[in-house]
């Protein structure tokens, strides 16, 4: 499984998990970013940037610019399946150089086209359109970072 990384993710794995105090943690996930099975993609790297940098986690995404690609004409295409649907279409910004856009969309179409898990801190709440909310729609797998932690069955 390649797991896409929302930014709510990365703020909880960086903010939550010192590599000083869950060592383990880090060796296990650090495997799994030399596999490649660890990606997101750049608006998310934007929206890192313009966050507070005290815990590591811009440097850190800084020395690993793979993990944050620009979307591929395929990743893309899937956007507009997003865009037809009239309940998401206020996510979406045809601009993918926009730096101001949402992440999500873009973060889904990657993980649709990689057949990846999209891993976020976000939750289904009610009728609010939300990460969860879009994969379900479009059956695309979508988990926490604690599932992400279950499914590779990581204990501490």
């Amino acid at each position: 499984m390649i797991y896409v990384f929302d930014t709510t993710s990365w703020q909880q794995l960086f903010g939550c998990y010192s590599r000083c105090r869950f060592p383990t943690l880090w060796n296990l996930f650090d495997e799994l970013v030399a596999l490649r099975r660890i990606t997101s993609i750049e608006q998310v790297m934007n929206e890192i940037e313009h966050r507070d940098k005290k815990n590591g986690e811009f440097e850190w995404a800084r020395e690993h610019p793979d993990i944050f690609p620009v979307l591929s004409h395929i990743d893309s295409l899937f956007l507009g399946e997003i865009y037809k649907e009239p309940r998401f279409r206020h996510v979406v910004s045809i601009d993918q150089r926009d730096a101001h856009a949402p992440a999500d969309p873009y973060l889904i179409a990657r993980a649709n086209a990689i057949d990846g898990m999209v891993i976020t801190q976000e939750r289904l709440r009610g009728n609010r359109v939300r990460i969860p909310s879009i994969c379900r729609h479009f059956d695309i797998k979508c988990g926490s970072l604690d599932d992400f932690m279950e499914r590779e069955n990581w204990s501490f």
